[in-house]
């Protein structure tokens, strides 16, 4: 759902600016999320809601007419702003870059092309139009489930009749804007089968040129399962994304529904508890899109970067990735439209972590959770030489943002 996301964001600008090379800046100035961001978002909360053709409807116009000025189709915004709930016959590639949340919330393959074809038919009854939700479905959860990309071609061909035989170089050059499943699925397909990682997926899509955001979204869909979503990256999406989209995320997040990206785990990191907790009064809120930020957490590759954080139970825990020591901990409630966290606890043994100031640990906290989860420009509060070990050199950790 989140490469969906990522691959239309990235694509925007391209769509009627076409570019036939890799080579381009991957979140350019004036990207933002267009109505494949905000179809999978509603497509995610159909799902949540039910996964009945009605709830596929509602969550369908109540999106539309929330962001009503974001690139629909001539005949999905004339049915999107009428009080018509019938399809009509559509095969337009608007059922593919929408279809990822029914990859994710399926337990089974069948399952994943059942959920893809109600999710198309209550606009895209065409027998393409559903073809292209379904064989996208297919992909991503052949890829979720860790199938190799042979076999996902070979399954996509057996079973929907696309040529995936072609290569990028052999359509990147005749490649034209189409908004059809039948000439846009395929596309996204093979850019996901030529790629080396999520990254070089989303650029394969968009250097083909076409509907750019709209293959970018039905590759990085596929992509997200197979490699999953780097830090960096889904960070600089998510500083795209508003609090009403956000609120989605989070609520399949609630309901226990995975996402193709690492959302770092207690058991991920070897973990010690508190010996000398002490509790200091604080002040921190967050809106929707900073919260969802927040649950991902911070997965360190080796011990050298300093800090493993995760979310869990509602509190948010930072340790040492050295000792697994734990150093803060902060439970996070929600208050009308906002998050806030009013205490923070944080070690007080001397043996385990030097620093005994308060005011330090608060700005200590706030750098961590600012830069580290939410991706913010914030300036490390200590200088080096101070003493506090598990701060020098942490502005540096290489899958930051800045």
């Amino acid at each position: 759902m989140l490469g969906a996301i990522i691959g239309d964001i990235a694509g925007s600008v391209y769509e009627w600016n076409n570019i036939k090379t890799k080579d381009f800046q991957l979140f350019s100035n004036g990207c933002a999320f267009t109505d494949d961001a905000v179809m999978t978002v509603a497509v995610a909360e159909a799902l949540l809601n039910g996964g009945a053709a009605d709830d596929f409807i509602d969550a369908l116009k109540k999106f539309g007419k929330l962001y009503p000025d974001l690139g629909y189709g001539g005949y999905f915004r004339k049915w999107l702003f009428s009080s018509d709930r019938e399809p009509y016959n559509s095969f337009g590639n608007g059922s593919a870059m929408r279809v990822a949340p029914c990859a994710w919330f399926a337990d089974s393959l069948e399952e994943a092309e059942s959920l893809a074809e109600a999710s198309a038919v209550v606009t895209h009854n065409h027998p393409e139009g559903i073809k292209g939700a379904q064989a996208t479905a297919a992909a991503i959860y052949l890829a979720r489930t860790d199938q190799k990309k042979d076999k996902i071609k070979e399954y996509i061909e057996s079973e929907y009749r696309y040529d995936l035989s072609r290569t990028l170089d052999e359509i990147r050059p005749v490649y034209r804007f189409n908004e059809t499943c039948q000439e846009t699925v395929p596309e996204a397909i093979i850019a996901f089968l030529e790629s080396n990682g999520f990254e070089d997926a989303i650029r394969n899509a968009i250097s083909l040129g076409g509907d750019s955001d709209t293959l970018a979204a039905i590759t990085g869909s596929i992509a997200e399962a197979a490699y999953g979503v780097p830090d960096v990256i889904r960070t600089r999406a998510f500083h795209k994304l508003d609090d009403r989209l956000s609120a989605v995320i989070n609520a399949w997040l609630d309901a226990g529904k995975p996402l193709g990206t690492a959302i770092a785990k207690k058991s991920n990191w070897k973990t010690k508890e508190f010996s000398k907790p002490h509790t200091i009064k604080v002040d921190f809120r967050f809106n929707e899109r900073d919260f969802a930020l927040l649950r991902f957490g911070l997965l360190p590759e080796v011990m050298e970067d300093k800090w493993f954080a995760f979310f869990e139970d509602g509190k948010l825990a930072f340790h040492s990735s050295w000792t697994g020591t734990k150093i803060y901990e902060a439970e996070v409630h929600k208050r009308d439209a906002l998050y806030e966290i009013t205490k923070l606890k944080v070690e007080r043994d001397v043996k385990r972590y030097t620093q005994t100031k308060d005011a330090e640990d608060v700005r200590s906290f706030h750098y961590l959770v600012g830069r580290g989860l939410l991706g913010l420009d914030v300036e490390p509060p200590i200088e080096s030489g101070d003493g506090n070990d598990l701060l020098q050199g942490w502005s540096s950790y290489g899958r930051m943002l800045f």
